[in-house]
């Protein structure tokens, strides 16, 4: 399994040691307030020897913002974002659409057609660097508000796929309708259903066991605030074959 772990550029001196001792990969969240520490960069590259991929700025972006100066300030942070990741030699960059959260299923559709014209040069940047582009579903009211984007740039876009922004975010819950946008990147984690908790797998509601099997060959990146060992053996059991992993879920805890 292609098994990554999520951590943001300010937490890399405390993630490395464990990320190698576990043998995972990394995908690295580029903060903003570090995107220019060129020392910092060169640093991490000469330290990461797995599979990388990064997850690209999102706070407050946009790049259909009214605002011009903050699309302006959306596409320079994509772009340099994505020179960062073949700096690093990552293989792979998640970005968010920048939808706010609210958008009405007519407002979120209207942005799909202007979303995917203005993303033609953060699409052509990542292809000219040789980077996967993927986009991640996170305030969208439904799946349909991103199909429209992928196939405006069918071949060059990918489709990460987030089962918590799904549940907490959305009006589509059900993992469902997102998988038929064919995801080859996700974003693993648990919640409470009510807030992004950023649990590990089987300690909440979202039920991978019942529908993640069939995408254990694709990336999975474990976005986990706590220390990641019990969602991989929640990963394990459902290689194993497991017939019902949400009943393992209190000794995968232990």
């Amino acid at each position: 399994m292609d098994v990554r772990l999520a951590f943001p550029l300010s937490r890399a001196e405390e993630a490395l040691p464990r990320l190698q001792a576990l043998g995972l990969g990394a995908e690295v969240y580029l903060d903003p307030a570090l995107l220019e520490e060129d020392a910092l960069f060169q640093s991490l590259r000469r330290r990461l020897s797995g599979k990388l991929s990064v997850h690209l700025p999102f706070w407050n972006l946009d790049l259909l913002s009214p605002d011009p100066e903050v699309r302006g300030l959306t596409l320079r942070r994509l772009l340099f974002g994505l020179d960062r990741a073949a700096e690093l030699g990552a293989d792979r960059a998640v970005f968010h659409s920048g939808i706010p959260h609210g958008r009405t299923p007519e407002e979120a559709m209207e942005r799909a057609l202007p979303l995917a014209e203005a993303l033609g040069l953060v699409v052509r940047r990542a292809r000219t660097l040789g980077v996967r582009l993927l986009l991640e579903n996170s305030h969208e009211p439904h799946p349909e508000a991103l199909r429209p984007v992928l196939e405006a740039h069918a071949g060059e876009l990918g489709f990460c796929f987030d089962a918590a922004h799904a549940r907490v975010f959305s009006r589509t819950p059900d993992p469902g309708p997102w998988l038929a946008l064919a995801p080859e990147h996700l974003h693993l984690n648990d919640t409470d259903g009510v807030y992004d908790r950023h649990w590990n797998l089987g300690r909440g509601v979202l039920g991978h066991g019942a529908w993640l099997r069939p995408y254990l060959d694709r990336t999975m990146v474990l976005e986990v605030r706590e220390d990641p060992e019990a969602s991989l053996r929640y990963l394990s059991a459902l290689e194993e074959g497991e017939g019902d992993v949400n009943r393992l879920t209190d000794t995968l805890q232990r």
